[in-house]
């Protein structure tokens, strides 16, 4: 990860083919959690819409109910030959209940051939920034609690236990986490 050139970046048209890519590493690898997944359909009939739909969800347009506005990023490594997607995260602007127990402010995923690199934490460190600039005073990330390599990245960035239970949302025992966002904490 050292030298390399890493930014995070809202979804763009041109990034298209390395989204598709991202897609497929996961299916590659046979995980059956591919982040955003129900997008995922749609990203690769028409890649437009896909975009214009974050754009709706980052304003909080057509939601369904019980969903929240939230900010789609993309990590990109810049390569000789293009852009590789290495991760995605989600930023949710404001806690549901069902958030509150899995889910959170932020949610990530690297994707498979590019993990235990260090991307994680360095992916929830570049989101943390628009996290305060929503106005967030300090942001829930949530883990399974058996997800030693997440636990780590959430620690790495600041994040301080609060809690651990099973939740039945998603069938898992969950470990939350609170990170303290710094005012001098900025975007860019």
């Amino acid at each position: 990860m050292d030298g390399e050139r890493l930014e995070l970046v809202a979804p763009a048209t041109h990034w298209e083919t390395a989204y598709l890519a991202f897609l497929d590493d996961f299916e590659t690898a046979g995980e059956q959690r591919i982040p955003g997944a129900s997008g995922a359909a749609l990203a690769r009939a028409d890649f437009a819409a896909f975009l214009q739909r974050l754009q709706d969800d980052e304003r909080g347009e057509g939601l369904k109910p019980g969903i929240v506005a939230s900010s789609a990023y993309w990590l990109l490594r810049h390569d000789v030959g293009g852009v590789t997607i290495l991760g995605v995260s989600a930023l949710r602007h404001a806690l549901t209940p069902a958030l509150e127990e899995a889910g959170g402010h932020i949610g990530y995923s690297i994707r498979p051939s590019e993990r235990r690199r260090g991307y994680g934490t360095r992916i929830l460190a570049l989101t943390l920034p628009y996290a305060r600039a929503l106005g967030l005073d300090r942001a829930l990330v949530t883990c399974d609690t058996d997800n030693i390599g997440s636990a780590r990245v959430i620690e790495n960035n600041g994040g301080v236990l609060a809690s651990e239970g099973y939740s039945a949302l998603v069938d898992a025992r969950i470990s939350r986490y609170w990170i303290t966002l710094s005012s001098r904490s900025g975007v860019g």
